[in-house]
C-alpha cells in the first residue's frame, strides 16, 4: 500500500456513510490515520466506523447537518476533543435532485445550503483549527458539472461551480 504520510494524522470526512465518503473513509484510515466520519445518515455512519475498526483502524461518528453552522462548529470540535486536532478534511456531503424544478426557492436553497454553503461552514472552521495547528490539507468534492454545465440540474450545476471558485480561494 502507497504511505501517504497520515500516520498519527486527524482526518475528517463529510458525507462518510456511504461512497466516495465511506471509501475516503477507509483510505484515511487504512493509511493511519484516525477518522472522524460525519454524515446525517446514523446507520450509514456507523457502518463505516464498524468497517475502520474491524480493519484495526481509529475511527469516531459525528452527526452533521453542514447546512446548519452550528453542527458543522461541533463537527470540527468533536475531531479535536476525540482525536487531539485535525490535519486533514474531505468535505463530500452533497446532495443531487435531478429536474428543471430546482428553480423552486426550497429546492433550490437546500441544495445551495449543502452543496456550496455547507462547504464554505466546513472550510471556515476547518482552516480555523488547522491554521491554529500550523497547516493542513483541505479536499472538497465539486464534480465535472463545476466545470461545464448539465441540462436539468441548475442548483446543483451553480453549486458545484461555487465549490471550485471556494477551492480556488482557498488556495490562496
Amino acid at each position: 500500500m502507497i504511505d501517504y504520510g497520515l500516520h498519527g494524522k486527524v482526518a475528517l470526512v463529510t458525507g462518510a456513510s456511504g461512497g466516495i465518503g465511506r471509501a475516503a473513509s477507509l483510505v484515511f484510515a487504512r493509511s493511519g490515520a484516525s477518522v472522524l466520519v460525519c454524515d446525517v445518515n446514523e446507520a450509514g455512519g456507523a457502518e463505516t466506523v464498524a468497517m475502520i475498526e474491524a480493519a484495526g483502524g481509529k475511527a469516531a461518528f459525528q452527526r452533521c447537518d453542514v447546512s446548519k453552522s452550528d453542527e458543522v462548529k461541533a463537527m470540527v470540535a468533536a475531531a479535536v476533543s476525540t482525536f487531539g486536532g485535525l490535519d486533514c478534511a474531505f468535505n463530500n456531503a452533497g446532495i443531487n435532485r435531478l429536474g428543471d424544478d430546482e428553480y423552486d426557492d426550497a429546492i433550490w436553497e437546500r441544495n445551495m445550503g449543502i452543496n456550496l454553503s455547507g462547504v464554505m461552514r466546513c472550510m471556515r472552521e476547518e482552516a480555523e483549527v488547522m491554521v491554529a495547528r500550523g497547516g493542513g490539507a483541505i479536499v472538497n468534492t465539486a464534480s465535472i458539472n463545476g466545470i461545464v454545465g448539465n441540462g436539468g440540474q441548475p442548483a446543483y450545476v451553480a453549486a458545484k461551480h461555487g465549490v471550485v471558485g471556494l477551492a480556488r480561494h482557498g488556495a490562496l
